[in-house]
């Protein structure tokens, strides 16, 4: 009771302040709560005078941007390698793969970006990296510090073993790429010199040192002669090499060695045959001349402005379905065109309205500019034919090619760039010694008409070497051979050759096989052959004319090579085992003192094409062959008309009429269905 009277004394207001009373009000919580809200409005209202009187706060003085910015602003002029370790990442991908040299190029990029020419010399140094210049560039320094110093791959070598691997895996490199496999060892190749190269564990590369040396055991080599003043380039050499599975190079004059397995004898033999090819290539530029055709209404010489008479010629790149021949050392091919008008008629030549090469309304010219007669000039180039001997011309329909010296790239670019006349086209090329060559395909009409009688024959061609630099016939031995196959008449019916067995004799003896496969459809022919190319820029395709003055030879007058060669083929056909190889045609052969070189070696099937025009009152028959080298697989197409009587005005017109039909034609119509004469074709 004391506490409590103690407490109450404590809280007992003065009494100034208090009433005489004994009671008293106190206030409400509704009545505080309002007197507290209207003196904080009041304290909102007056404005601090406290705050006036204190400092004001400098928001970008305590911010972290500015003594970043003063801190680079002192040191501008020097670098650390902190600076540079801030921009190196963790790690980087799979060097084989697309992502690394993404990565590689982003952080190149991104050095080159951050720092200037100075300071990555700078890092350069402190990194003590050797090798490195003041007067390299930018970029050479940022490769160097990834590579040197951050230990990446170098993106340069990645790709150049990427490009080894292409090499590898493609056909020639199969057995390369099966020891990398076997051996787990990376193998590259390098050209100047020839030599390969090989990365991997020291165990793997002491196996593979052990296996290249048994494999040198097993390389033979051999020497091969050739008489030819002729130098065959080092880039048909190395095709060769890739071609034949043989390693060939020159050795000398006149003389190339041959290295190969002794396991693969046809290799070497290959190899031969391609030299022989292309010696026959560059050689046969005398057996053949060139001319060009100037329609009636395009003119020679341009006496007047070019403005006022618009014809022009220029070079095109030839670009087909197919690639050039092995055996073309060229990166490109252009083939001369006349330049179409903006506006007007089209560029391309009105064989009915100008009346062709049948009329002769137009002028045909050689390289000088000299007018010249196509007939003329292949009986001219003949030498004095005795009785009995048949000369027959033929026209090829194809594109006459120019081809540029060889170059270290390939471009569309032609190398007589613009628009000229056509004595200008012929001055360059006559003046620049410019290669050509002749593509053979075939011209519309014969797409639009079906193959008939078609047969298969097995040829060979002999070449002798000329004895010249100037234009002449070339000697020819041409040996052709009926395969044993069905041909199909104009029925579609297939029915078997007189030269193939009889189905109902095919169970006779051995020697009465073998008597019979001597008497099966063959011939062989001897004579002189000149080639002349007839350049049409004003029409789709041009012409390449071809007199042969030939005699057939008897059987037993052929060369002693080419009768063993006839019976083992005879008995390759007939009764040979199915899984035997073929034999070997001979690469050279003599016959009255003279050396007959294998100019090809082909498989053809051929067929006869009757086309015929609404204008025309007479059917052209056409010749197609599809020729197939044997060695090297490459494939052409070819036709041709001939003219069995050249010496008839009639017959030498209308063979002409024939020519202006099949060349001139380019639109095909709609209507026709084409007929794909282009078949694979095996021996």
């Amino acid at each position: 009771m004391e506490r409590l009277a103690q407490l109450t004394s404590q809280n007992k207001p003065a009494s100034s302040s208090i009433p005489d009373s004994t009671t008293f009000n106190v206030p409400s919580a509704t009545s505080t709560a309002s007197s507290e809200s209207k003196k904080f409005k009041t304290a909102l209202r007056t404005p601090d005078t406290t705050s006036k009187q204190g400092p004001s706060r400098n928001l970008l003085e305590e911010s972290k941007i500015q003594n970043y910015l003063d801190h680079i602003a002192q040191t501008s002029n020097s670098v650390t390698l902190a600076d540079l370790t801030r921009l190196r990442p963790n790690g980087y991908s799979d060097p084989e793969t697309p992502e690394y040299e993404e990565e590689y190029d982003s952080l190149v990029d991104r050095l080159c970006r951050s720092f200037s020419k100075k300071q990555l010399y700078s890092f350069l140094k402190m990194l003590e990296i050797e090798g490195s210049r003041r007067k390299s560039t930018k970029t050479h320094y940022a490769v160097q510090i990834v590579e040197d110093g951050w230990g990446w791959p170098s993106l340069a070598k990645v790709k150049a073993r990427k490009r080894d691997w292409s090499e590898v895996l493609s056909q020639d490199g199969a057995n390369l790429h099966a020891l990398s496999n076997k051996y787990n060892i990376h193998i590259g190749f390098t050209t100047r010199p020839l030599s390969l190269n090989a990365e991997g564990l020291r165990g793997a590369l002491k196996q593979l040192e052990e296996h290249i040396a048994f494999v040198k055991e097993d390389i033979v080599q051999e020497y091969h002669e050739f008489a030819s003043e002729i130098p065959i380039p080092p880039e048909l050499l190395h095709r060769i090499s890739r071609l034949s599975g043989a390693f060939t190079e020159s050795f000398g004059e006149g003389q190339i060695r041959i290295s190969y397995r002794k396991g693969d004898p046809r290799a070497a033999f290959i190899a031969k045959r391609l030299v022989t090819h292309v010696l026959c290539d560059l050689e046969s530029q005398t057996g053949s001349s060139i001319l060009a055709h100037i329609p009636p209404e395009a003119p020679l010489s341009m006496p007047i402005p070019l403005a006022m008479f618009p014809f022009s010629y220029a070079l095109y790149p030839f670009l087909s379905s197919r690639s050039l021949p092995w055996n073309i050392n060229a990166n490109g091919a252009f083939r001369a065109r006349k330049v179409a008008e903006w506006i007007g008629i089209n560029s391309m030549e009105d064989v009915q309205k100008s009346g062709g090469l049948e009329l002769g309304r137009g002028q045909i010219i050689d390289m000088e500019e000299n007018g010249a007669d196509v007939r003329q000039q292949l009986f001219a180039h003949l030498p004095h034919s005795s009785e009995g001997r048949s000369k027959v011309i033929s026209a090829s329909f194809g594109h006459v090619l120019l081809t540029p010296p060889p170059s270290t790239h390939a471009s569309l670019i032609p190398p007589l760039q613009g628009s000229w006349p056509l004595s200008n086209l012929l001055k360059w090329i006559r003046e620049r010694h410019i290669g050509r060559l002749f593509t053979p395909s075939l011209p519309v009409p014969v797409l639009q008409s079906a193959p008939q009688k078609t047969q298969l024959l097995h040829r060979l061609i002999y070449e002798a070497r000329p004895s010249g630099n100037t234009p002449q016939a070339t000697n020819i031995l041409e040996f052709e051979m009926v395969l044993p196959s069905a041909t199909i008449n104009q029925d579609g019916v297939a029915e078997l050759e007189k030269s193939n067995v009889n189905p109902e004799t095919s169970s006779t003896s051995a020697t009465e096989t073998s008597h019979f496969n001597m008497s099966v459809n063959h011939s062989c022919r001897i004579g002189s052959q000149f080639i002349i190319d007839l350049m049409l820029p004003d029409r789709p395709m041009d012409i390449r004319f071809s007199i042969f003055d030939s005699v057939v030879l008897s059987e037993k007058l052929w060369p002693a090579g080419l009768q063993k060669y006839f019976k083992d083929l005879s008995f390759f056909f007939y009764d040979g085992e199915p899984d035997a190889l073929p034999p070997n045609a001979p690469i050279t052969m003599h016959l009255q003192d003279v050396e007959y070189r294998l100019r090809s070696s082909v498989s053809v099937r051929r067929a006869q094409a009757h086309t015929s025009a609404p204008h025309l009152e007479t059917i052209i028959p056409a010749i197609t062959e599809s020729i197939l080298d044997l060695e090297v697989d490459d494939k052409s197409t070819l036709c041709k008309i001939t003219c069995d009587d050249p010496s008839s005005d009639d017959t030498w017109r209308a063979f002409l009429k024939g020519c202006d039909f099949l060349g001139g034609m380019r639109v095909p119509d709609s209507k026709k269905t084409f007929i794909d004469a282009d078949t694979d074709i095996t021996l």
